[in-house]
């Protein structure tokens, strides 16, 4: 019985999709498709074509003005531009090894005479920016560079 049951299900189903097949390929072969609807079409594209030709500039300068104005807060913001302050003077310490050991001397010693510093690394070379004015210290500083073997000398940088 199940057997049967089976068969009878199996045929019903190949009937159905051979009735589908027959179906969309009669549809497929029409000699007379229905005509598309081109007076619809036409307009669409002449009303596409207007916008095209109209800008949203265009549109933006024919819009009137409103005589009524929105419950909003009008704010009136006043910027002054700051007045540049003098350039600052700063150092730029030269130094002719950029080495580890160099560097850690450097900045050790830099540490030890209490100067702000920046090191910035700029491929193979390190720039060092001092932020002092007094001689004294950079003389101090480049004096005791010349014990750990680093050349040094100092040029003066407007920032």
């Amino acid at each position: 019985m199940k057997k049967y049951t089976l068969l009878a299900v199996v045929v019903l189903l190949l009937l159905v999709l051979g009735v589908i097949c027959v179906a969309l390929f009669k549809f497929a072969n029409q000699t007379n498709p229905e005509p598309l609807l081109t007076e619809n079409f036409t307009e669409n594209l002449n009303k596409t074509n207007v916008n095209k030709n109209k800008s949203w500039m265009s549109e933006l300068a024919n819009v009137t003005k409103k005589d009524y104005s929105l419950a909003a807060n009008e704010i009136y913001i006043e910027y002054a531009r700051p007045i540049k302050e003098q350039s600052k003077t700063a150092y730029q310490l030269n130094i002719n090894k950029n080495d580890i050991y160099s560097m850690f001397c450097v900045t050790q010693t830099l540490r030890n005479a209490n100067v702000d510093f920046m090191v910035v690394k700029d491929g193979v070379q390190s720039l060092i920016f001092l932020n002092t004015t007094d001689s004294e210290i950079l003389s101090k500083i480049i004096t005791e560079l010349r014990n750990f073997n680093i050349q040094s000398n100092v040029t003066e940088v407007r920032l």
